[in-house]
């Protein structure tokens, strides 16, 4: 890629993706004092809130580069063929996170009770689509891995490239939490959800550069992590109410961060991105 374009395209980028999530939690406020003549906080809104990153990253790559950007950015988000083994990673790790979740919360004294009975297993079949619609993975994977990650790793390290996409996930997420009250804004939680962010981003650019740069395996791992972590707490509502759940799953997602993160180290020769995979 030029340097000049490389640039440029990333920086429109972080400003139409983060300003379009300010613009959301703007619009709420104006909704306070009564300059708004809908309700931002309808589902429609709640489901479009987070088609910023892909929105971002379409725009982007079509001013910037024109049909040619356009072009490699639905490749990536296309490239469904990778290795079975990485789309069976990409799906069964998440799942295993949660089922370490729930040993380690079983172990430390939660009472946990198994309960199917209100959600039959069709519902579960399709939710994991939903969140893959609504719940942010196709909304953002887009953006973050199709078009930022490849842009940062082209003439910088792993290790660079995952924080930086990391921090950049961390802070779009704050205006969409803080309009919606989604969260206590506590310090707690800013360094906890930042840890998470950081970490899962890592995780992120493990499979992205394993994959040879699929977004699409990007979106099935944002998904797989979004739903497990629903059905550990949907089959065993006790989760939902422990005050060790979130510090065990923090733990569990920075430690796989952490292994992701030494992978990409020792592999990472600061070559560039089309080099790395090659």
């Amino acid at each position: 890629m030029d340097n000049n374009l490389n640039r440029r395209s990333t920086l429109l980028f972080l400003a139409l993706a983060l300003g379009l999530s300010f613009a959301y939690w703007g619009l709420f406020l104006l909704f306070d004092k009564g300059l708004l003549p809908f309700d931002p906080a309808s589902d429609l809104m709640g489901a479009l809130r987070g088609y910023g990153p892909t929105f971002a990253a379409i725009v982007s790559a079509a001013v910037v580069y024109g049909r040619s950007g356009l072009k490699e950015l639905w490749m990536r988000v296309k490239m469904w063929r990778v290795p079975l083994w990485l789309l069976a990673l990409a799906i069964l790790g998440p799942m295993f996170g949660s089922l370490i979740l729930i040993a380690i919360s079983h172990f430390a004294g939660v009472a946990l009770v198994f309960d199917l009975g209100s959600t039959p297993l069709p519902k579960m079949v399709i939710v994991f689509f939903f969140f893959a619609i609504v719940d942010g993975p196709i909304g953002e994977e887009i953006g973050w891995r199709g078009f930022l990650l490849p842009r940062l790793l082209e003439k910088r390290g792993v290790i660079y490239a995952s924080v930086v996409v990391g921090l950049v996930w961390f802070v779009w997420h704050l205006p969409l939490y803080i309009a919606t009250d989604r969260y206590d804004m506590t310090l707690g939680f800013f360094f906890s959800y930042l840890l998470n962010n950081v970490a899962f981003s890592f995780v992120h650019t493990w499979f992205f550069v394993r994959s040879k740069g699929s977004a699409f395996l990007a979106i099935i791992l944002h998904t797989a992590g979004n739903y497990s972590a629903y059905l550990a707490i949907t089959l065993f509502p006790a989760l939902n109410d422990s005050p060790l759940t979130e510090p065990i799953y923090l733990g569990i997602l920075v430690t796989a961060g952490v292994l992701a993160g030494g992978s990409l180290w020792r592999n990472d020769s600061q070559v560039s991105f089309r080099e790395k995979l090659a």
